[in-house]
């Protein structure tokens, strides 16, 4: 078995039965900003998740995701696509790794996806990576209360909703929200 270290290299080709898990690269820039645009997919990101559609912003940003922060061992971030269309439809993090043993799951959409199974499908491809083959002990993720959809996108794969956070900062704003978490059992 790999060690957790050996990961890190370069961001893992994953896949799930619809869809493939891929480094961002330039061309899929314009199609992620689509996504970033639309309000309703903002409004569950903490105004945390900038608009930066021009260079050098991009370049620097796929610098620091396919390099900088990968090779600190700090985060995974996907770029995901349909497999049969390679059409950009959202992005996954798994990172903000502790001792090698925790982690945090995080994701966006592109609107037409949502209840479609997407967002279950491939956090159960990043949680079981997590625990499978990086040896995580626990993997958590922090939801907008607001956002039962993704609460219950978690739930479906085995995380546990452990409590709220009042007033938590998350993004640039300050929100209640819910913390789930799956943990692996010995």
């Amino acid at each position: 078995m790999k060690q957790f270290r050996d990961y890190f290299d370069c961001v893992p080709y994953l896949e799930t039965e619809r869809f493939m898990l891929v480094p961002f690269e330039k061309e899929d820039m314009k199609d992620y900003f689509d996504i970033l645009r639309d309000d309703r997919v903002q409004k569950f990101l903490g105004g945390g998740v900038p608009l930066f559609d021009k260079e050098p912003h991009i370049t620097n940003w796929l610098n620091n995701i396919n390099e900088k922060l990968l090779k600190r061992k700090l985060v995974f971030t996907w770029c995901v696509k349909e497999k049969v269309s390679r059409r950009v439809i959202g992005r996954i993090d798994l990172g903000g790794f502790i001792k090698k043993t925790m982690a945090e799951i995080s994701y966006h959409y592109v609107y037409d996806s949502w209840g479609k199974g997407v967002a279950t499908e491939v956090a159960a491809k990043v949680t079981d990576f997590g625990i499978k083959e990086l040896g995580l002990q626990r993997i958590q993720g922090l939801v907008q209360i607001e956002n039962r959809a993704s609460i219950r996108v978690l739930e479906k794969n085995g995380y546990l909703q452990e409590g709220i956070l009042h007033h938590y900062p998350f993004g640039r704003e300050f929100h209640d929200v819910a913390i789930l978490a799956i943990v692996r059992v010995r």
